[in-house]
């Protein structure tokens, strides 16, 4: 070859090589690339969840549209003018029906008590009262033939404040509540549905007492009203000191009282500065649910943990409030309510999590003193202030301000507010649900469409670590031991015969492993559950003990097997284990643990077994990780330059003690990084918990229960998720999390690598 040509050849070989490294280098900038574009577009899809509320005031053309079309706060109407317009007071042949004739509107008073349905079966007609002039109020409902009498018109006491009055529906009865002018007490009356007649009493200590004067006097507050809860209702009376909860009868009669007193909770004196006197309550959606404000603009939430319980206070807010709380308003579809103080700040928050969304200075302070309502329309998307007729000054308590009392609203707020029922103290804190007897973790799909969603994402996050690690308890053993053995101690020619059959494993079917372990081990296991456990331990505890004695038996003994063929020696001593195994399982499960171990860590230790457990996504993850392992950990064992072990024995030292004092060091950090990937791996597995798991999100340590992952909660929810939802938003948030977890792992694993690198060695091979 010419010099021109070697030349020529050089220059195409240099040229080759910067190709060559310009598209490695493009490459691997393109892998960053997508990893950064995919991080920002899941940031870009959660970080709404994080987002405050916004609010804009309200035109006063959309103001005066918002209230010609609330009439009715919370009413489920198939006719909403039946109550705003009440055409049917003016027939003679309906008006014929009645005892007496309607009271005229006067004061401000409407003809018409509308009922609150809240707590109603939607397909319930709606009802309401009317007032008529010999001091009787007459029960009417709405139904396709028209407006019919329920029940007999009952006589009302005198010295009751009509304005004040609140008729509510709960199940099949229906609840009149009265305050008395002087603030004597809370008439009240229920009307059984089923029966046609009304009963009436007056609330008391006396069980059997039904008189019309109240044992207690005190001034009544906003928003006083009943706690409902399916297995019965509660009424929450309160002064400045304190309130009440009264248990309200399932089936009153005349003979039974309407109320039981059931609890009475201190707040405060009023002349204690530390503890500031009650000046506003609400009952939320839900009926479970108590708001307490006091004079410094505090608000504190109380739960009703089950039927006739007393409340339980289960936090505080961070009002953001100066001045004494005035009134409030709660949300129809939600937990959230709004509270406005003396100054005019109105704050809007979510109970579910004791959570501020927004505070904003709203009202003057004069109109504040004048009286104001707040109402949320049916969407819970307009915040309305409405003057209410009785004036109240700061710090003064308040009564209802029922729709009769309100006027025409002033003020109005468009709330944009679509993912307040989750935050980060709701998606990784304890919180304190309905129903619950104390805060919890908890995931639950079925409340998304509820008014308090259950959306914390350390049940499944707990559960991907969970899975994980018992994966590894039991791929760690089986591939690391194998990766020993056929690096260190297999002959060459069983080396190639056995290490491709254990990496042929790799290409098994994650779905294949989970079928088989849900439809086969899983019921196994559940029938022979103290075989399992005992060989768990059993076997690995009987090798090890068999292999020691090999050691020190008679050379001539361990000549008769060749080095490399020992370890296919152990067959017939697993053989045996496994019979001793299954021999003794029954006597021991019958000694010890009362002949039935499942029954006997229930009733000791609480701890429940379900078939889809832990345990068994652990085997079957393990069998999957394991063939991973294996083949990095045998690769980084098979680096280690062979004059190392070469060495060590020929100064005298065994196989064994070249493998732990020279192989394994060397080796330990290409050991490491197999056990993070093979980490990463057990995490980012979605097939095998899907079917294995039992898709239970819970946060506990046993091994007999299920778990869910965050990839089968991915793969099991995204589909049905809608698009831009809480929901859909903190799915993308859980993938964030997964992606951010792996990302964590493969660095701190490279970060270890490096660090415990020897300094002349470029890697670990």
């Amino acid at each position: 070859m010419s010099a021109v040509d070697a030349s020529r050849m050089q220059r195409r070989r240099l040229r080759h090589d910067r190709l060559a490294s310009l598209w490695l280098t493009a490459a691997g900038l393109g892998v960053m690339v997508i990893v950064v574009v995919m991080l920002a577009y899941l940031v870009s899809v959660s970080w709404p969840l994080l987002k405050p509320a916004s609010v804009t005031s309200l035109p006063q053309q959309a103001l005066e549209q918002q209230v010609s079309d609330q009439q009715m706060p919370a009413a489920q109407l198939s006719d909403p003018d039946w109550l705003s317009d009440p055409d049917w007071l003016t027939d003679p042949d309906w008006l014929s029906t009645l005892p007496d004739m309607p009271l005229a509107a006067r004061d401000g008073l409407p003809p018409v008590l509308a009922s609150d349905d809240s707590t109603a079966d939607s397909r319930t007609s709606p009802l309401a009262g009317v007032w008529l002039a010999d001091d009787r109020l007459q029960v009417v409902q709405q139904s396709a033939a028209g407006v019919r009498l329920r029940g007999s018109a009952i006589e009302l006491p005198a010295g009751l404040e009509r304005r004040q009055a609140s008729l509510v529906l709960s199940r099949d009865q229906l609840w009149l509540r009265i305050p008395y002018e002087e603030g004597d007490g809370l008439w009240l009356a229920c009307l059984a549905l089923s029966s046609p007649h009304a009963s009436a009493g007056a609330l008391d200590d006396d069980a059997a007492s039904q008189t019309p004067h109240s044992e207690w006097q005190q001034q009544w507050l906003p928003g006083t009203a009943r706690l409902s809860s399916q297995q019965g209702r509660l009424l929450v009376t309160a002064d400045r000191d304190g309130f009440t909860q009264w248990q309200l009868s399932e089936a009153s009669t005349g003979t039974k009282p309407l109320a039981r007193k059931l609890a009475h909770h201190a707040m405060a004196s009023s002349a204690s500065a530390s503890s500031p006197a009650i000046t506003a309550i609400s009952v939320l959606r839900g009926g479970r649910s108590l708001i307490v404000g006091d004079a410094a603009g505090g608000l504190s939430h109380y739960l009703l943990p089950a039927h006739a319980q007393p409340l339980v206070k289960v936090g505080v807010f961070d009002s953001g409030l100066s001045a004494p709380v005035v009134t409030m308003a709660a949300a129809h579809h939600s937990l959230g309510f709004a509270a406005l103080d003396a100054n005019g700040r109105l704050g809007l928050y979510l109970a579910t999590s004791e959570r501020r969304r927004q505070v904003l200075d709203w009202l003057d302070a004069s109109r504040v003193a004048a009286g104001v309502a707040l109402e949320f329309d049916n969407d819970d998307r307009r915040l309305l202030a409405s003057a209410s007729r009785e004036a109240r000054l700061p710090g003064q308590l308040a009564r209802d301000a029922p729709l009769g009392a309100l006027g025409k609203a002033y003020a109005g707020l468009a709330i944009h507010d679509p993912h307040q029922a989750v935050g980060l103290d709701a998606i990784f804190g304890k919180v304190w649900y309905e129903g619950r007897a104390a805060p919890e973790w908890i995931w639950q799909l079925e409340s998304t469409g509820t008014h308090e969603p259950r959306l914390s994402l350390v049940p499944i996050m707990w559960g991907t670590l969970k899975a994980a690690l018992v994966g590894l308890l039991f791929a760690v053993p089986l591939g690391l031991g194998c990766a020993i053995h056929v690096a260190c101690f297999m002959a060459p020619r069983q080396r190639s015969r056995i290490k491709p059959l254990l990496e042929m494993m790799e290409a098994l079917p994650t779905v294949v492993i989970g079928f088989i372990a849900a439809l086969v081990v899983a019921p196994f296991v559940e029938r022979e559950l103290m075989a399992v456990l005992l060989g768990l331990v059993l076997i690995p505890l009987g090798t090890m003990v068999a292999g020691f004695l090999w050691t020190l038996s008679p050379r001539v003994w361990r000549n008769l097997l060749p080095e490399n063929m020992a370890a296919f020696g152990l067959l017939p001593l697993l053989f045996v284990l496994l019979w001793l195994d299954v021999t003794i399982a029954g006597q021991v499960e019958q000694w010890w643990f009362d002949g039935d171990l499942r029954q006997w860590l229930f009733s000791h230790y609480g701890i429940d077994y379900a078939q889809r457990n832990t345990l068994v996504t652990g085997m079957a993850l393990g069998l999957a990780v394991m063939p991973t392992l294996f083949t990095l950990s045998e690769d980084a064992l098979s680096s280690v330059p062979r004059d190392l072990a070469a060495g060590s024995a020929a100064l005298g030292a065994t196989p064994w003690q070249s493998l732990r004092r020279v192989i394994l060091p060397a080796a330990a950090v290409g050991l490491f990084s197999a056990m993070m990937i093979g980490m990463g791996r057990a995490v980012g597995e979605t097939m095998i918990v899907l079917m294995v798991a039992g898709n239970t999100p819970l946060v506990d340590a046993s091994l007999f229960e299920g778990l869910r992952s965050l990839a089968a909660t991915l793969a099991i929810e995204l589909p049905e998720a809608e698009v831009g939802s809480s929901h859909y938003r903190l799915l993308f948030l859980a993938a964030l999390a997964l992606f951010v977890f792996t990302f964590v792992v493969n660095t701190l694993a490279e970060v270890l690598r490096q660090r415990f690198t020897p300094p002349n060695q470029g890697s670990w091979g």
